[in-house]
Parts: C-alpha cells; structure tokens; sequence
C-alpha cells in the first residue's frame, strides 16, 4: 500500500505542478491583455481628445436644373420728348359775301412750318410673363466645426467612461473596487 501511496502522491504532486504552471500561464496572458487593453484605451482617449478639435469637410455638388416660372408686373410712365417741325402747304377756300354781286371763294394758299416741342407723359401698364429652366451647377464646400455641435457633449462622455475605464485597468487586481 506504500507504494500506491507514494504513486498517488507522485501523480498528486506532478498534477499539482503542472496546475500551478497553467494557471501562472494564464495569469501572465491576462496581465499582458490588461497592458494591451490599457494602451488600447490610451489611445482610443487620444483619438476622441482630437475628434473634438476636428471639423467635418464636405463639398455638396448640385447639378440641376431648376424651372422659374413667374409673372412680373411692370408699371411706369415714360415722357417722350417730341421735336419736331409740321409742314403745312395747302390751299383754303374763303367763302366772300359781295353783297349785290353775290358770294363767291377765294383759294388762299397756306405754306408754313409749325415748330412743336413738347413732352409726353406715356403710361405702360403691363403683365410679363417668365418661363425658364436656368441649370444650376455649382459646388457647396461644407464645413462644421464638431465643438459646435452637440457631438461634443457625447465625446466628453465617451472620454470620462474611457478615463473610467483605464483607472480600472491600471488598479493591480482591482484595489479599491
């Protein structure tokens, strides 16, 4: 039975070894994960840090074809100058009462030129009606500060639960928790 007994304590001791040896394995792979997690943590805080100072480019191409259709009510009063000479040649028939003699015409001819020189006041009322496609292609360079927008306050969020989180990570085996 001795010698049962010492086997059995061999094997009990070699599987003990071998148990210590696995577990010390295991807790070196999971310390170099908690070092590797750390700096991924790191480093994600410094790429959230540097998101807030950021600004978001974009250029919005449009290239449409925009139809206009409208109606322009157009309302004015123009003066037209006129200068100008009137030519009249023509002859008038004068009906003379003689008395006795009876009544008989006289042609009088009439040569002359009537100067005119005026201004006229010519109102124009009108309705003009527009019909068009004016094509629009143009680029739009969009640009927005993310500090200016609401994004921030989830950064600032992210980045407390990421300082959270590497507290933790730096603690040896969980201190204080």
């Amino acid at each position: 039975m001795k010698k049962g007994y010492l086997v059995a304590l061999i094997v009990l001791a070699v599987l003990t070894l071998f148990s210590l040896t696995l577990n010390s394995v295991v807790i070196l792979g999971l310390l170099r994960a908690r070092h590797i997690a750390l700096g991924a943590v790191a480093e994600a805080r410094a790429v959230v840090t540097g998101i807030s100072d950021d600004t978001f480019s974009y250029t919005f191409e449009v290239d449409q074809d925009i139809p206009v259709a409208a109606s322009v009510p157009f309302s004015e009063e123009v003066t037209v100058p006129i200068h100008t000479t009137l030519p009249i040649s023509m002859v008038v028939a004068i009906p003379i009462n003689a008395g006795l003699l009876g009544t008989f015409d006289i042609d009088v001819p009439i040569r002359t030129v009537v100067p005119i020189d005026l201004a006229v006041a010519v109102p124009i009322s009108k309705t003009v009606g527009i019909a068009t496609t004016v094509p629009l292609d143009l680029d739009v360079p969009i640009e927005v500060h993310i500090a200016d927008t609401p994004l921030v306050g989830y950064l600032e969020e992210l980045d407390a639960a990421l300082a959270r989180a590497e507290a933790r990570l730096r603690r040896p085996l969980g201190d204080g928790d």
